[in-house]
């Protein structure tokens, strides 16, 4: 029987290892320890315009 979480269907054990090796042999990606992870910080963007929304009134 597959896991799910809030929809998505979990990898097996199998699966997730595999995952693991691809992102290994991948030179442009890496899982971040833990003390990289408590350096990030959240990024706030700011929201723009919807498109074609009108200019303000003058």
């Amino acid at each position: 029987m597959q896991q799910t979480y809030k929809g998505f269907i979990l990898p097996t054990a199998e699966e997730e290892a595999e995952i693991q090796r691809g992102i290994e042999l991948d030179p442009d990606t890496w899982n971040l320890s833990y003390e990289e992870f408590e350096q990030l910080t959240p990024v706030v963007l700011p929201m723009s315009e919807p498109a074609g929304a009108l200019p303000p009134a003058t």
